[in-house]
């Protein structure tokens, strides 16, 4: 058998190929192991579910200590310990509400008002109650209800009513239910009457053209409706309503403050008024401010030193930031429907106009 030895170098030691089966790995080659990359996915996995517990945890500890300042209030301290004073806010239109969500901002719910004042006077830690009051006013039937709470209160312990930048009509009514009050010489308050309101569009629907044809099952059924002329006993039946509303807040204001219906009818007209013409109209017992007002009822408490507050109602945290962010979306909301409103009076005077021409 011929040597296959390559010539030269015979020094050189010499291995004959060997034969390999396919699919298998020469001699001295490494083994593939298992990937390192795919061994990385279920910690990979592991660690997004992990972050995604904890940020559900975080979102449920802050949802439940949401609802907690929501059901019972939260104290806020600007002096010593002790004796509290309770701070309950009427703030924006009073209307009959009913408790305040958890992802809306704080609005002047009689519901809402109501329960708080009630929790006031069940409270035996709280030896007073400032009523802070930043409303224009609104629903006669709600202003009633906060009123009879507050007079309930104001038996137990001693209540005194802030005014803000505005306490007028319904404001001032559920102020009278107050021990005290206490108003800013800039605060617009006053107001005391009643108004009812209604549109009529028939001069417009004649102009156009359009027509409105209503079913009832008596004469006053459709009372107020803007598709006809208003009647005339129509008109003497809406003002006995509107007498009855107004002698009862006569009433309601000349007992709270202690003077004759006849004085307060002098004052009864709708007007309005600064903290300083009411306080000199015996509508007001002190100016000051909120701080002033505190400490007003802290000295009816009989509370010793610098009175810790405890303040009802939700305030602060993810609810003030929604309340925040959804009260912005509503004065947006509320541009965007006069800005349409514009354009259809315009289109509406237009047409009216080319009538005209016609």
């Amino acid at each position: 058998m011929a040597d296959e030895r390559p010539p030269g170098n015979s020094g050189t030691s010499w291995r004959a190929p060997q034969s390999t089966t396919p699919g298998t790995p020469p001699p001295g080659a490494t083994q593939p192991g298992p990937s390192k990359r795919g061994s990385r996915w279920p910690l990979i996995i592991g660690l997004i579910v992990l972050l995604g517990l904890l940020a559900m945890g975080a979102l449920m500890v802050l949802v439940v200590g949401t609802l907690m300042l929501s059901l019972t209030g939260h104290e806020e301290g600007w002096g010593g310990l002790g004796a509290k004073v309770g701070v309950i806010t009427v703030s924006g239109v009073i209307s009959s509400t009913p408790q305040n969500t958890l992802f809306l901002g704080e609005v002047g719910g009689s519901q809402s008002t109501m329960a708080q004042l009630r929790a006031a006077a069940k409270d035996e830690s709280v030896k007073a109650v400032v009523l802070r009051i930043n409303s224009p006013g609104g629903s006669a039937a709600a202003s009633e209800a906060i009123l009879e709470e507050v007079k309930k209160l104001a038996d137990k312990k001693p209540v005194v009513a802030s005014m803000g930048d505005v306490a007028a009509s319904g404001g001032y009514y559920i102020a009278c239910g107050a021990n005290k009050i206490v108003a800013n010489p800039g605060t617009i308050t006053g107001s005391i009457g009643v108004i009812m309101s209604t549109l009529t569009y028939t001069g417009l629907m004649d102009k156009v053209g359009i027509g409105s044809e209503t079913r009832t099952s008596g004469p006053y059924k459709d009372t107020g409706s803007p598709w006809r002329e208003m009647r005339e006993d129509e008109r003497k039946l809406l003002q006995t309503i509107v007498e009855d509303v107004y002698n009862r807040f006569v009433e309601d204001v000349a007992a709270g403050r202690g003077m004759t219906e006849a004085e307060v009818r002098k004052l009864a007209d709708g007007r309005v008024m600064t903290g300083q013409q009411a306080k000199e109209a015996k509508l007001v017992d002190k100016l000051g401010n909120f701080h002033d007002a505190i400490e007003l009822a802290a000295e009816m408490g009989k509370i010793k030193g610098e009175p810790k507050l405890k303040c009802y109602g939700a305030r602060g945290g993810l609810r003030e930031l929604l309340g925040t962010y959804m009260e912005s979306e509503r004065q947006r909301a509320m541009r965007d429907f006069l800005l349409l409103y514009d354009q259809r009076l315009q289109n509406v005077d237009e047409m009216l106009q080319l009538q005209g021409g016609q």
